[in-house]
């Protein structure tokens, strides 16, 4: 792939637990094994060699300062490529990108593709969007499976399938497109019209148009060998050229004494790894009966509750004061009751404790004892809820945060021969539930909730046509929020 030799998920468990354990030549296993895929992946995301140098060097010496934290170990490698991944898109987030770009060089390889088809599948690379670009460079050129590209692209396992599946596919009608447009000219009649001029870049619509024609025409169709997936020729397109200094200044800054400070304010960039996998559920069988028992354990316990209570107020018990208590202040005197009316729940509650993430079976105690002299009740063991732990790429729910509920939008750009690029969504204090309501200039949409911390990319398109000059357009958002797209063209 792409020039780079083959690494297993052995290897990659064992590079995590060799960093863990503190091995000083793990790091630098780590740079030998993937500095230049990360390399090649950041300058895809960035495309300026120091940039993306910069954001290989500070994923790597994140994943060395947080790799504890990392609870299981078969999700190391999509935890790279995640904690790589969201580097480069806070460094584009945050507009911390030369006002000039340079890219980067190709590595040397052997083996690779001539220049004419390189350039067919540039050509049918941009009638992909740019999520459909980014997931088969991370399928086919890196070897990420649909876990792991899950991991990286906030998705599913079943999504990323999907997502990679489409994208394939696609790609196989883009490259047979281009390379009629390209050389089926004079054969077919129906090419030039469908095509449009020559020379101009076939955009998805096109791509769509002529790969139906393609299926049904005699002619073209014998001028396309769709027996190699065009996903091989994507594997032999050549490589960023990582540079020479990178592996030195990422050990440098890990084992340095004088660089502490900086690897301190590197590591605090980085979320929490994802959980461990949950372990398979339990029989139905054994769960019923298991619930059968809880409820049991329940009634028992009410049944308990409600003979004490008879003893304590009948007549000639000890503090009942020879007096019946009336069924309100009865109600009024059990624990964790509200006064709101929300059936103990409100978090105005006196006493009440702070509400625990959803999905916790651990039943929330009282922190204030009840001040009455009166012997408070025993509450019933609290029931088992249904625990659904989330994928390892969605953040879970959390409390109310003290802090100001924020919501911000960051447009993006789009250099000379890009049609797409990613505005990013941020929501600080408490999820935010947003919506594009309509765009200008731009296509996109959709709609999602952004958690604290975890930001949200949204795809925008501009239209595939020839332009000159400098051009722009907005994105509107059902909180307010304006996104301003730009492109150079």
């Amino acid at each position: 792939m792409a020039g780079w030799p083959g690494i297993d998920r052995a290897d990659d468990q064992r590079l995590a637990r060799a960093l863990d354990a503190g091995d000083t030549n793990a790091l630098a296993q780590l740079c030998a094994a993937y500095a230049a895929r990360l390399f090649d992946y950041c300058h895809v995301l960035l495309r300026d060699q120091e940039t993306a140098s910069q954001a290989v060097h500070d994923s790597l010496i994140m994943v060395r300062e947080r790799i504890s934290t990392l609870s299981d170990q078969r999700l190391f490698r999509g935890w790279l490529y995640a904690t790589t991944r969201a580097e480069c898109m806070r460094r584009r987030a945050n507009a911390e990108l030369p006002a000039e770009r340079r890219r980067a060089p190709e590595a040397d390889t052997e083996g690779g593709i001539d220049e004419a088809t390189r350039a067919l599948v540039h050509a049918a690379l941009l009638a992909l969007n740019g999520q459909q670009r980014e997931a088969l460079d991370l399928a086919v050129r890196h070897g990420l499976d649909h876990e792991e590209l899950g991991l990286v692209l906030s998705k599913t396992p079943h999504e990323a399938s999907v997502l990679v599946e489409q994208a394939r596919n696609d790609l196989d009608d883009a490259f047979s497109a281009v390379v009629i447009a390209a050389t089926g000219r004079d054969d077919c009649p129906s090419v030039p019209a469908l095509a449009g001029p020559p020379g101009q870049p076939l955009d998805a619509e096109r791509c769509a148009t002529l790969a139906r024609h393609i299926a049904g025409c005699p002619i073209c169709g014998l001028r396309v060998n769709r027996d190699v997936p065009t996903a091989q020729l994507l594997r032999a397109m050549p490589a960023a050229a990582v540079p020479e200094n990178l592996r030195g200044r990422i050990l440098a800054t890990a084992f340095a004494p004088e660089h502490a400070p900086t690897r301190a304010t590197i590591a605090m960039r980085l979320d929490p790894p994802p959980p461990a996998p949950t372990t398979p559920p339990e029989p139905e069988g054994r769960s019923r009966k298991a619930s059968r028992v809880w409820v049991v354990a329940g009634a028992a316990a009410c049944a308990v509750l409600v003979l004490c209570g008879f003893f304590l107020v009948s007549p000639g018990s000890s503090g009942s004061g020879g007096e019946r208590p009336t069924g309100g202040d009865a109600a009024a005197a059990a624990p964790g009751d509200s006064p709101s009316g929300d059936g103990g729940t409100s978090s105005h509650s006196a006493g009440a404790s702070p509400t625990a993430k959803t999905g916790s079976p651990t039943p929330t105690p009282t922190l204030t004892p009840t001040p009455t002299p009166t012997p408070s009740k025993t509450s019933a063991p609290a029931l088992p809820t249904h625990h659904t732990r989330p994928g390892p790429h969605r953040p879970h729910p959390t409390a109310p945060s003290s802090q100001p509920i924020r919501f911000t939008v960051t447009g993006c750009s789009m250099d000379h021969g890009d049609y797409d690029c990613q505005v990013t969504l941020v929501a600080e204090g408490a999820p935010v539930n947003w919506a594009v309501t309509g765009a200008k200039g731009v296509s996109t949409g959709g709609s999602g909730s952004a958690w604290p911390n975890h930001p949200v990319y949204l795809n925008v398109s501009r239209p595939r046509e020839w332009c000159w000059g400098d051009g722009s357009g907005a994105v509107y958002f059902n909180t307010g929020q304006v996104a301003r797209v730009t492109w150079h063209c």
